[in-house]
């Protein structure tokens, strides 16, 4: 698995516990998870941007 792979997961896997913190209205972990979230799709535009390199 490269790592555009492996971020796309994390992705998928923090999608899932944002609907569930939404759905139990927990908002601190909402909050966590949103920053992970932002940091995510942050290495990803760098990838895309070529201002990192995603090795395998």
């Amino acid at each position: 698995m490269n790592l555009t792979e492996y971020l796309h997961s994390q992705l998928t896997f923090l999608n899932n516990q944002m609907s569930s913190a939404k759905k139990d209205k927990d908002e601190t972990m909402q909050y966590l998870v949103d920053s992970k979230i932002t940091e995510v799709k942050l290495i990803l535009e760098a990838l895309q941007k070529g201002i990192i390199d995603g090795l395998s």
